[in-house]
């Protein structure tokens, strides 16, 4: 009427077909919680007010920024955040003194395993490189052994062709 407010005048008909083209649910209930959360209040006629249920499927809706013909008032309609309360953000001191512990004990933690995780990667470098060295002595060892059996083997058949005879 005064393009303060809008009305619904059949709330049955706009759920069924006006809030399906704008919304992914039919629901006046859950279209009139939304209008909450962005401000929107229901305008309570005296005539409505008293505790018996309206002769009329009638609802109306208001919002300061909701005015006609002032689409640059729209802008300012947005959600309405949940208040934190003060008592809520404040942290115990007992909470407090509780994580600086915990978080030195992690530091502490995170510390020794670093010194553990480099004294590892020592032993390991240490390993290898005993690795090789045992490999090296492996490889002489087997050319010496390999040069020990060609002797023998040489002497064995030199003895056969001599003829050498044993007692």
């Amino acid at each position: 009427q005064n393009g303060l407010s809008f009305h619904v005048f059949d709330q049955g008909h706009f759920a069924k077909e006006v809030l399906p083209k704008y919304f992914k649910h039919n629901n006046m209930a859950s279209f009139v919680r939304q209008l909450n959360m962005y401000g929107f209040r229901k305008v309570v006629n005296i005539e409505q007010g008293g505790l018996l249920k309206p002769e009329k499927d009638e609802t109306e809706f208001q919002h300061p920024y909701f005015i006609r013909g002032q689409e640059n008032l729209l802008e300012h309609i947005k959600r309405k955040v949940s208040a934190v309360k003060p008592e809520d953000m404040r942290v115990q001191q007992g909470d407090m003194g509780r994580i600086i512990s915990d978080v030195q004990q992690i530091r502490g933690r995170q510390e020794n395993m670093d010194n553990r995780l480099n004294t590892m990667k020592m032993e390991n470098e240490a390993l290898w490189r005993e690795v090789a060295s045992l490999r090296q002595k492996h490889a002489q060892q087997q050319k010496v052994v390999n040069k020990l059996i060609q002797f023998l083997v040489s002497l064995v058949q030199s003895n056969r062709v001599i003829g050498v005879k044993r007692k």
